[in-house]
């Protein structure tokens, strides 16, 4: 044999299922390898494939190929990517340098090859050796003519090549449009794609089109099919029958309190004082589950859509306005369905008591929080007239509120990172006219205590249940994250539980009440919030670490979150007492698995479109204010410069060239910039003054520049 034909013998050797790791030796009885020649030949194969890292040589003289693995890949807009793998054997994402993509792009999934492991100073190494299914199906952009050509600029700079347009598909598309693309081919090498435009959203800067663009371009569906509407639509009012069978409270006095501006309205309250000293507190959500069944084209649209995006002024919701606005808004003066959850709570916040069913009820009032809060603060006037017949039930919630947060936060050690978010006022065409911190009053912070209440409740309720349930979990710390975070707090003089040991919800409370009102106050906080794993939906109850609870789940809010769904229909099956086989609960089992891993990947894309769509507003916003002067807080320190969080949370970057008045050094492990020649520092949390230089709405960036030189 030739040495070609060696090479392929030896790699189908290797790609064998049966193949076990061989020496040299062995692999030249194996591919029956006669003469000094083909022994040469194969050992020079082995040498160079392992100088390539194509093989692997162990200490034992064996050979195999690099190990394989499956994940998804998060390309960086410097061109690498980090591939996310399922496996528990790869606890960090698996670096791609640029020339081991082989035409790999953001999301895609790939089959990847591990050349190169871990070590204490680098992630492990692979390369992508086959796209198994891409991730981006279109793209969004702005449309480009040249020479009787097309084509479209991609917003999303992860994907790095801009999509070829053939004049036969620009349909309708003009100069400087943004676009939806259909990528039709993914070539390989230096190839562009191409597509073809399936939609026109307009020209940029017209009214909704940028928002329109972010959304689409995360591949959200946005207008409901027509067979979803029409399903939604053919609910017109409901039924006597309906209700028959249900816990009437319709003479109850429940109520509802909301935002301003919300339209569905999926919670409501009750609350009244025992005999006993203890309250009596209900929790009346709609019963979303009553109209969206199983395997009806209005389920299969929500459990697709997971969630309600809510990105400034524009919502996605996850129902039709026909349902989420209509029959499943607890509306004022209207019989509603919903499951209840009544709870008898002591006045040491304690749950002794409870009763979960399916329920009538007739609210008596559409509150709002700031109507509330001025009313709860002694305004009296006639946006606050309305509420007086609700005294003393508003007087009790709030009550009843302060003894559930006492317990929560002092007693089991529950963990508020109560930072401030930005509240983006809009004009009638979605142009931002104001950035403020949202204010959370006593009405809002109420409210969120009565529905942590309920789903704490719903969920060691349903924890006893053969069912398979849908919890809402939040895993320990990540230990590499809080080590570098301890690390830095060290440098302030801090400590924060025992070193090496997975800190308490106590130990994160103590580091917040020590750092209260330090000028790095808000940087800690973050950084805490930084060493938190994304909490996530699972269908094994794990704990909420964060909350300090043994059992959770998301009960409150089925017009908006599809797990919350899964949950009402889970338990009007315990409800209604039905018995279920082995095969039965194994196939409930897997289902509700499936739809966990999905509700927690449309959960993240909802996050991720409404944090893209506030950067754009703000940029938006701060777009008019080029040249004027800002004080702000140092909140990240990287080697290519330092960002600027102004007090209304708008953050910029200060670009490390324009640190002119020395040459900077980045510290990572104190998280700062260190002058070479002078010694000036920029640490997290100083305050520091600025001047806006430029916005660059597009890329939603805002870059300041030092207002002075540091002294």
């Amino acid at each position: 044999m030739n040495k070609k034909e060696i090479k392929k013998e030896l790699f189908e050797e290797l790609e064998s299922p049966e193949y076990t790791p061989q020496t040299k030796n062995e692999l030249v009885d194996s591919l029956d390898l006669k003469g000094k020649r083909e022994k040469r030949q194969l050992k020079d194969i082995l040498f160079k494939e392992n100088i390539r890292d194509h093989l692997i040589k162990y200490e034992d003289g064996t050979y195999s190929l690099p190990p394989r693995v499956e994940g998804q890949l998060l390309a960086n807009t410097r061109g690498f990517g980090f591939v996310r793998t399922n496996s528990d054997i790869f606890e960090d994402d698996i670096y791609i340098a640029p020339f081991n993509l082989n035409g790999a792009y953001d999301k895609d999934k790939v089959l990847i090859e591990i050349f190169r492991n871990a070590d204490e100073n680098h992630r492990a190494e692979g390369r992508v050796v086959e796209i198994l299914e891409r991730g981006n199906s279109h793209v969004v952009g702005t449309f480009e003519e040249y020479k009787n050509n097309g084509f479209v600029i991609v917003d999303n700079d992860k994907l790095n090549k801009d999509v070829f347009i053939a004049p036969k598909n620009f349909n309708g598309a003009e100069n400087g449009d943004k676009v939806v693309v259909d990528i039709t081919e993914w070539p390989k090498e230096h190839m562009n794609p191409e597509g073809v435009i399936t939609e026109v959203l307009g020209k940029p800067g017209e009214p909704g089109v940028e928002v329109m663009s972010i959304i689409k371009s995360f591949d959200v569906p946005v207008e409901f099919p027509q067979e979803v509407l029409n399903e939604a639509e053919s609910f017109k009012q409901i039924k006597e029958e309906e209700k028959e069978g249900r816990l009437d409270l319709r003479d109850e006095t429940i109520f509802t309190i909301d935002g301003d501006t919300a339209k569905d309205f999926d919670d409501a309250i009750s609350l009244e004082k025992l005999d006993n000293g203890n309250y009596k507190l209900g929790v009346h959500i709609a019963d979303v589950s009553n109209y969206v069944k199983p395997g009806t084209e209005l389920d299969n649209e929500a459990s697709e859509r997971g969630t309600s995006i809510y990105a400034v002024d524009k919502v996605v919701p996850m129902l039709p306005e026909a349902l989420s606005n209509n029959l499943c808004s607890l509306v004022p003066d209207q019989d509603r369905l919903t499951f209840s959850c009544i709870m008898e709570v002591t006045p040491q916040g304690q749950v002794v008591d409870y009763d979960i069913k399916k329920s009538v009820i007739h609210s008596k009032a559409r509150m709002t929080y700031n109507s509330v809060n001025d009313f709860l603060n002694g305004v009296e006037d006639e946006t606050t007239e309305y509420l007086k017949p609700f005294k003393e039930d508003l007087n009790l919630a709030v009550e009843l509120a302060d003894i559930l947060r006492h317990e929560r936060r002092g007693k089991r050690g529950s963990i508020d990172f109560d930072f401030e978010e930005a509240y983006i006022e809009v004009d009638e065409n979605g142009k931002p006219i104001n950035v403020n911190l949202r204010e959370r009053g006593v009405s809002e912070k109420l409210i969120e205590e009565f529905m942590l209440l309920a789903n704490e409740t719903v969920a060691e309720h349903v924890s006893k249940s053969p069912l398979t349930f849908m919890y809402r979990n939040h895993p320990h710390p990540d230990m590499e994250k809080l080590k570098e975070f301890r690390d830095f707090l060290g440098t302030l003089g801090l400590k924060f539980g025992k070193p090496g040991e997975v800190p308490t919800n106590k130990d994160y409370q103590q580091l917040l009440e020590d750092i209260k009102g330090e000028p790095f106050e808000n940087v800690v906080t973050l950084l805490a919030l930084r060493t938190m794993q994304q909490a996530l939906y699972q269908a094994e109850n794990k704990g909420h670490y964060a909350l300090g609870a043994e059992n959770y789940t998301h009960f409150t809010s089925p017009i908006r979150r599809y797990p919350d769904l899964t949950v009402h229909r889970n338990l009007t099956m315990l409800e209604d007492g039905m018995k279920f086989d082995k095969q039965e609960l194994n196939d409930l089992n897997e289902l509700i698995t499936k739809q966990a891993a999905h509700s927690s990947e449309t959960e993240r894309t909802a996050v991720e479109i409404e944090r893209e769509v506030d950067k754009l507003k703000k940029a938006e916003y701060m777009a008019d204010y080029v040249g004027n002067k800002f004080t702000g807080t140092v909140s990240g320190v990287t080697g290519f410069g330092i960002f600027v969080e102004l007090p209304n949370t708008v953050e910029g970057l200060i670009k490390m060239h324009d640190l002119g008045d020395d040459y900077y050094i980045f510290d990572e492990k104190k998280h700062r910039l260190v002058g070479e020649n002078h010694g000036r520092i920029y640490n997290l949390g100083d305050e520091i003054d600025v001047v806006l230089d430029s916005v660059d709405v597009n890329a939603h960036q805002v870059n300041f520049l030092p207002a002075v030189p540091r002294q």
